[in-house]
Order: C-alpha cells, then structure tokens, then sequence
C-alpha cells in the first residue's frame, strides 16, 4: 500500500536517539515512510533504508544552520512527493500505540483541520515518568491559549500537506520558536485540533534544548507575541506579561512544579 503519511525526524548528533524511535516507528502497522534530516552532526548520522517495512531518506545537511533549517530541508523533499499528511518527531521520542492511526482518522473526517497534535507522557532521561502535558482540544480555546504558549507540543503534530503548501514551511525569524509560529499562522487559515490522550513519550532532558536554549526561546516567543499582538485581546497582554515573568523563573522550579502539578 502507497504510504499516505511521512514522519520527519531532524537530529543533530543524537544517534541513540534516533536508533530508539526508528525501533518504535519500525513496528508501525500503518503505511508510512520516514525522513531523517542530519543537521550537520560532526559524526554523520546513520540509518537504515528501511524500518521495519517503512523506507527511510536520510538527508545530510553540510553544516549545522539550526532545526528550522532542518525541517525545511525535509519538508521540501515531503512536499515535492504526493503526501497527505506529514507527522514530525524529536530524536528519542516515539509515538504510543494508536498516535499516528488515531490522527489520520481524524484527518480524514475533518478536512478543515490543519494540524493535530496529541497530549503527552513526558519521562527524563532515563525513562522515569514526570508528567503528562495536557492541551486544549477545541479550536477557540487553542487559539486564545496560544496568545500564551503553543497550543500543541511540536513532536506530537500531524499536518495536512495541503494545509503547509498554503501557509508556507518554518520561519527563520524566530530561532527555537519556529513551531510556534507555525501554529499561529496555521490557526488563521486552518483548524487546529489536539486528541486528549497521551499518545506521545516526550523526553525532558536534563541537557536539551529545552534547558539549554530556554531564555532564547523565551525571547523568541516573545517576538512571536508581539508580531501577532492584538492591543483589543486582553490575552494578548497577558500573554507577553507571562513570557517575560517566565524569563526570571529557574528552569528547574519549573519542571518540579509541573512534576508535583500534571501528574
């Protein structure tokens, strides 16, 4: 059966990462294939033409230029092919039984919608559950959210082609925040959607990204807001209030109180 979905997966230098959600995806029983895109790792990254009975494209990038870069260069490889949907993952996270199923179901009997994601078990390093991230399900409720923060965890979304061929693919204007404007201009001209089930692993690590680079995207979301500011939506003040209070609040507080929070 032709494969009707693509899973794009970018690494830079995350090879065990990689292994562990190629594993996962191999067992797949929905048609798919899968783009892996190397962002320039200093160790070129590996991977097999198959997982399981899914083909894989490895794409190498001569150089690191940055995630949005990344996908960009997966998505164009995508979109020159006859895909309905497009699925993305991180490096070591892997899709929960049903996840992929679950949102071309959805797809397909809501042709408005854009973009779906799920709600999320998220684990560290070493597999220990912390949490589990809960969105919003309804369009309006996303939307009015993402005057605050993205309505969907990016490694979770499926997009319809159609939809990403319309809006355009990642911007280079907002460095670690490229997802968030994606969602924002998806939400103008598409329905974003969420499935209130956790159908995601998502690893919070200790020595990601998400740490690493978190006041820079907290300033990138920053700009997002204020490129999309409303000065009649009390949200949307409220949403760059929240942004800049959340730059002075220490990662680690963060992830405890989420840990004692959403479990």
């Amino acid at each position: 059966m032709t494969a009707r979905v693509c899973v794009l997966i970018p690494v830079w230098k995350d090879q065990p990462g990689l292994d562990r959600t190629l594993a996962t995806l191999a067992k797949e029983t929905l048609p798919l294939d899968i783009v892996v895109v190397d962002d320039g790792s200093p160790t070129a990254i590996a991977a097999a033409p198959l997982a399981g009975p899914h083909r894989v494209t490895l794409l190498r990038l001569p150089q690191n230029r940055g995630i949005e870069h990344a996908l960009n260069a997966g998505l164009e490889r995508i979109l020159a092919q006859d895909y309905a949907y497009v699925a993305r993952l991180d490096c070591g996270d892997v899709p929960l039984p049903g996840r992929l199923d679950r949102q071309v179901a959805l797809m397909d009997a809501e042709s408005d919608v854009g973009m779906v994601g799920t709600w999320a078990r998220c684990v560290d390093d070493d597999g220990k559950y912390l949490f589990t991230l809960r969105f919003p399900t309804d369009h309006a409720a996303m939307v009015r959210k993402q005057r605050y923060v993205p309505a969907l965890l990016h490694p979770t979304i499926m997009i319809r082609t159609a939809a990403l061929r319309q809006i355009g693919l990642y911007s280079d204007r907002y460095k670690t925040a490229e997802d968030y404007d994606l969602f924002v201009r998806m939400g103008r001209k598409w329905r974003l959607a969420n499935i209130p089930e956790a159908l995601t692993e998502y690893i919070v690590s200790d020595q990601g990204t998400t740490q690493a680079k978190r006041k820079r995207n907290l300033i990138a979301r920053l700009r997002v807001q204020k490129d999309n500011f409303s000065a009649f939506d009390p949200h949307a003040w409220l949403g760059v209030a929240r942004t800049m209070l959340f730059m002075v609040i220490p990662f680690g507080w963060m992830i405890r109180a989420k840990a004692v929070l959403w479990k």
